[in-house]
């Protein structure tokens, strides 16, 4: 009966992560966009530029434009710019995001992001 009652919860909070995207249980996809959205950040240029086309090229947009939106905070310039640069050849928009704007101006803009993905992410 123990067992069973686990196994349930198990269940349960499989499904929670999975319809609401709580990343605690992450899948192999997720894993790997975590890891590309790293590179963005890394020392080598040409590193950064091989993680952001794989990211544009290979990636799935439900699960790559929300990680995204979230580095478009990052406190690197040429993070942020590179995500951008992500966002805009997947999304076709740039949603008025400079990032290189003060940061009450990349807040706003990240706002319309998550807007703009909210309405737009059945399309992807």
């Amino acid at each position: 009966m123990i067992l069973l009652a686990l196994y349930a919860i198990a269940v349960g909070i499989a499904v929670a992560d999975d319809v609401f995207h709580l990343g605690l249980f992450p899948t192999d996809l997720e894993r790997e966009v975590r890891d590309l959205i790293r590179k963005l950040d890394g020392p080598e240029e040409a590193a950064r530029r091989e993680a952001a086309d794989k990211l544009v090229r290979d990636g799935d947009a439900f699960v790559v434009v929300p990680a995204l939106i979230r580095v478009l905070d990052s406190p690197s310039d040429q993070t942020r710019s590179l995500a951008a640069d992500c966002l805009r050849r997947i999304a076709g928009t740039t949603n008025d995001y400079d990032p290189a704007a003060p940061a009450a101006a990349r807040r706003a803009a990240i706002a319309r992001w998550r807007q703009w993905w909210r309405e737009n992410d059945r399309r992807f």
